[in-house]
Parts: structure tokens; C-alpha cells; sequence
């Protein structure tokens, strides 16, 4: 009996040991990962968060404004959730990082990889779906019931201004408030990208039928212009026409046949300019970027000439006497943002571009002055800058070096005197074109064809332009949104309220010969660079008319500053040969 209750004595201190070891070990437990979660929770609320991705080219989510309605309806946590759901600290590192992980869950075959590809049937219809908040869904196949349009909000290569600054009294904005449907972004995933090797190529659906509507506006332009203004189409072609490979043909339609069918319909007044055949000259050489859908400067230099050419302008060769040849090394595109596919991270390139050196000139901006949603509520005091901006410090928005964007319209004034004024209207293709046209016209305007708010003849017409120019890359040129945008520029701002005046030489000589362009006035248009307008506060009736306007490019908000930088590095140019990268 002793015995046995001794060892039941020695058992029950055992347990209570036991337990003591086991609670304490549970408090542990509990205690360490109450920090974890508590360090976690503390980092996603007070580590310092940016208010952009570099890696996607876009602005973050903002925290919401608290209103009873809002949190009535139950916005307002939807909207946080967004928030913190957009704003995780170090989010590009993370994102980086999930692309290494993302890497051994897909494969390659023959060194290529396809994100969301679809098959081009014969027609070649170019399917447009919706943009949303996360990323485009897959697209299976391409059919022509499946061509209807589809709404899609803005994404954007946005230039905006420091502050609201005052709205001129020139400033239009159109009456339509609902904006056309599609932009860049929609137009780069609509048919998925391939990732050849290190190259991103964004896979090219096309549309023979928006392709004749595109010529069909652009008559229009010179029905409406007449014989005073020289009327150009240009439709470049993308990296995809040149470097797709064989084995991925049935996902990519052919561009030159889609060119061919836009110029077919175009009459004899107007000018086809045939930048496909000046590019594919080059095409051993860096004239499209690896790692972005945009071409280079390189690829721009070619497509320049063949436009002046076409034009019966001086134009300027590329040589070391002429350009200085400036580089920023480890640049990495829209692309990666696109398709997180590591090999474009892990292979980043050089950013070219070319400032000239003889010829003085003059640049300034007028900025759109963007509300949520890309609200266009009126345009800016002019700004004068340089036409290359610095973005050597961020990156991945180099492309915004030539303007700094999108949403403005860009004066450039030269001292080439010829009397030859350009219009350029444009998507971002473009922004890369002006810088060789310096020397081949005294007055050179580009605008955007999805911000432009003016009417276009009324605008045209008062800056005396002589040559009027489309600059569109062929996904642009075979997308109902474009046609739209275009339509709408030919009747927007034509309201009892406005009024303009016809430069009377501009109206009178016509543009036939470089000693009669010389001839032609400067208009009586007074240019908003030498003098700002008087400006006014934006009115109850403009709040109530603005139009959203789906911005260009991946998400590019930048700024254009009073005074720019270039980047220092310069390279050597052969002289008077051109250059081969």
C-alpha cells in the first residue's frame, strides 16, 4: 500500500510538471506569434509606402475619404481593402520576387514563353475587352462575334502639372462625358505578349474594318482642311512584325497586310507614308526596345526621314556633327509590368536617344489638368522646358524623356524659318518623332489624340499649319476607340460661346511649293509661349462637361519641370554615317 501510493504520489508530480512545461510552452507559442503578426500588422500600417509602382507604371490606390454614405453602402471598406491590398510596402521587391517564384510553375518552349495568347482566325478581328484593377482575363480565341466593343477604364501614361493652375480662356473641353472605350493597355493585352528569348512582343490581332474607318476619319481631316494643309498618315508597325517567330505565327497577324488595307482607302490627297519599309531596312539594328512596346529613337530617326521625304523638307542626318548621342543603361519597360516574366527583369538594356546640336529652338507645354479619373478640367499656364526630360532616376519611365508624356499639347518653336508649320496627332509612337524634325520645320505641335479637347480644324487653322500629320502604331490605327477619338476632334468645342479667328494667310496660300510655304503668315493666333492668355476660373458649366479620357500609356505620372536635365553620358557618333546600334 505504501508503495503504491508513493508511486502514485511520484505520478501526480510528473503530471503537474507536465502541465506547468506544457502551459508554459503554449505562452511561448502564443507569445511568439502575437509578435509575428504584430510586426507583420505594424509593417503593413507604418512602413513608408509609395504612392506608385515603378514596376507596373501606374499610381496606387489612395486611402478613401470617410463619408457617411460611403460607409453606409459599404464603399468605403471596399475601398480600403483596395488600399491596403495596393500599398503593401517594398511591392515592387515583392513583386520581383513572386515572378523568380512564378518562373518554375510555367515552362518555355524553344526559349519562348506566351502570356495569355489568342488564336488571329483569317478575318483578323482584334478583340478589345475590359481593363479592371487586376490583371486582364486570358483571352481564348478570337472570332468575329467576338469583336463588339467593350468599356475600359483609363490607365495611364499621364502628364500632370505640379498644382491646379489657372484654366486659359482658349481652353476647351467637349461635351461629350462618355469616354471612348479602349486605350494602350487594353490594346497590348488584347491579343497576349510572347517573351522570345529576352524580347516582349505584344501579339497583334488586327481589323480591316476599324483599319478603313481609320482612313475613312483621316479624309475627313482633309475634306474639312482642304487644299491649304498637306494631310499624312503614317501607321507604324511594331516589334511583333519583325521578330516574331514562325512557330507562334497563328497567335499574331500580319501588320503590312493591315497597313496595306488602311492605305488602300486613302484618296490621292492624302499622303501614305511608308515607315514600314524604312524600318524593316533596320531591323538587325536596336530600333524597337526589348523590354517596352515602344519603338526606340533609333526606330523613330528612320520613320522621321521617310515622313520627311514624303514631305519635300529638309531633314537632318544622323552624325556626330549634327546629334549627341546620350544613353542610360539598365532600362527595364512597360512589358515586365505586363508579364512579371522574369527573363525581361533579368535583362534590362539601353535607353538611346538623340539631342540636336545646330539648330536653336524653343519648347512649351500646355498641361492638362486631370481630376480623378483623368477628368480633363481645363489646361495649365504654359511652361517652358527642354524637349528631353531627365528620368535617369526613374527608370523604368524613360519613354517619358521625350515630352514627359501624354496629357499636354507641346509647342516647339525652331529657327528653321521655312514657313512649314507641323501638326502631329498621335499616340505615344510619336512622342519619339519630333526630335529629328527640328530642322524641317519653323513650328512643329503634337498632340494626343486622347487628350486633345480643342476643335481640330478651328485649332489647326489658327496655329497656320501647313502639314498636318497621323502618327498612330498599327494597334492604335485598327481600334474603334481611335476612330472615335478622332471623330470627336472634328466636333468638339463648337459651342455659341466660342469663337475663332482664321489666320488670313494661313487661309489664303495654299502650301505648294517650299518658296510659296515661306510665304505663308505666322496667323494671327498670338502663340501662347511668347504670351499667356488671361486666365479665368473654371466654370460650373466646364465642371459639368468634362470628359474622361483614357490616358496613353502604362501607368507614367510625371511632372514637367521648370527647368530639365539630360543624361550625362554621351556617345560618339561616325560621322556623317548613321548610326547602327
Amino acid at each position: 500500500m505504501k508503495k503504491r501510493s508513493a508511486e502514485l504520489k511520484t505520478l501526480s508530480r510528473y503530471q503537474t510538471t507536465d502541465r506547468k512545461k506544457k502551459r508554459n510552452s503554449d505562452i511561448v507559442y502564443v507569445a511568439v506569434i502575437s509578435v509575428f503578426f504584430a510586426a507583420m500588422a505594424a509593417a503593413i500600417l507604418f512602413m513608408p509606402r509609395s504612392d506608385e509602382s515603378q514596376l507596373e507604371q501606374r499610381k496606387l490606390a489612395k486611402f478613401p475619404e470617410i463619408t457617411v454614405g460611403a460607409v453606409l453602402n459599404g464603399s468605403f471598406m471596399d475601398d480600403v481593402t483596395l488600399f491596403f491590398r495596393d500599398n503593401v510596402p517594398m511591392r515592387d521587391d515583392l513583386m520581383v520576387t513572386a515572378a523568380r517564384l512564378q518562373e518554375f510553375t510555367g515552362f518555355r518552349s524553344n526559349d519562348i514563353k506566351l502570356h495569355n495568347v489568342a488564336i488571329v482566325e483569317a478575318e483578323e478581328i482584334q478583340i478589345e475587352p475590359p481593363v479592371t484593377e487586376t490583371a486582364a482575363e486570358p483571352v481564348t480565341e478570337v472570332t468575329a462575334a467576338a469583336a463588339a466593343e467593350a468599356a475600359a477604364p483609363p490607365a495611364a501614361d499621364v502628364s500632370a502639372v505640379e498644382t491646379a493652375a489657372p484654366v486659359t480662356e482658349t481652353t476647351h473641353v467637349t461635351e461629350e462625358t462618355e469616354p471612348p472605350p479602349e486605350d494602350d493597355n487594353v490594346n497590348i493585352l488584347n491579343n497576349g505578349i510572347a517573351v522570345v528569348g529576352n524580347r516582349a512582343l505584344m501579339l497583334y490581332g488586327g481589323n480591316f474594318s476599324v483599319g478603313e474607318a481609320y482612313a475613312q476619319v483621316i479624309e475627313k481631316y482633309k475634306k474639312a482642311l482642304g487644299d491649304k494643309v498637306n494631310v499624312y498618315c503614317m501607321v507604324v508597325p511594331t516589334s511583333s512584325e519583325f521578330y516574331c517567330p514562325e512557330s507562334i505565327s497563328p497567335y499574331n497577324a500580319s501588320q503590312l497586310d493591315n497597313i496595306e488595307n488602311i492605305y488602300s482607302h486613302l484618296s490621292e490627297d492624302v499622303v501614305s507614308v511608308d515607315a514600314y519599309s524604312a524600318l524593316q531596312l533596320h531591323t538587325n539594328e536596336n530600333i524597337y526596345f526589348r523590354t517596352d512596346h515602344h519603338w526606340t529613337s533609333l526606330g523613330a530617326y528612320y520613320a522621321a526621314r521617310a515622313f520627311a521625304e514624303a514631305a519635300d523638307v529638309p531633314f537632318t542626318e544622323l552624325s556626330t556633327a549634327e546629334y549627341d548621342m546620350r544613353t542610360v543603361e539598365g532600362y527595364v519597360g512597360t512589358m515586365y509590368g505586363y508579364t512579371q516574366d522574369i527573363e525581361i527583369k533579368n535583362n534590362p538594356e539601353d535607353f538611346v536617344y538623340y539631342v540636336p546640336k545646330n539648330i536653336d529652338y524653343k519648347v512649351t507645354y500646355y498641361n492638362y489638368i486631370l481630376g480623378d479619373g483623368n477628368a480633363i478640367l481645363g489646361m495649365s499656364d504654359p511652361i517652358n522646358a527642354d524637349f528631353f526630360l531627365d528620368f535617369s532616376k526613374s527608370k523604368s519611365s524613360l519613354y517619358c524623356t521625350f515630352m514627359g508624356g501624354d496629357a499636354k499639347i507641346t509647342h516647339i518653336h525652331t529657327s528653321t524659318g521655312n514657313g512649314r508649320r507641323l501638326a502631329i496627332f498621335k499616340d505615344s509612337y510619336g512622342n519619339a518623332l519630333p526630335q529629328f524634325l527640328f530642322g524641317s520645320f519653323e513650328d512643329i505641335y503634337i498632340m494626343d489624340m486622347r487628350y486633345f479637347t480643342y476643335n481640330a480644324e478651328d485649332y489647326l487653322k489658327e496655329k497656320g499649319i501647313t502639314d498636318l500629320l497621323f502618327a498612330n502604331n498599327t494597334f492604335h490605327a485598327t481600334t474603334r476607340s481611335t476612330v472615335k477619338y478622332y471623330e470627336r476632334m472634328l466636333t468638339q468645342g463648337r459651342t455659341p460661346a466660342v469663337t475663332t479667328t482664321v489666320a488670313p494667310a494661313a487661309a489664303s496660300t495654299p502650301v505648294t511649293s517650299k518658296a510659296e510655304t515661306q510665304k505663308t503668315a505666322s496667323g494671327t493666333f498670338s502663340e501662347m509661349a511668347e504670351k499667356k492668355t488671361e486666365t479665368s476660373k473654371v466654370t460650373e458649366k466646364a465642371a459639368e462637361t468634362t470628359t474622361t479620357v483614357p490616358a496613353a500609356e502604362p501607368p507614367q505620372t510625371t511632372t514637367v519641370p521648370e527647368t530639365s536635365e539630360t543624361v550625362t553620358e554621351t556617345a560618339e557618333i561616325t560621322e556623317n554615317t548613321e548610326i547602327t546600334e
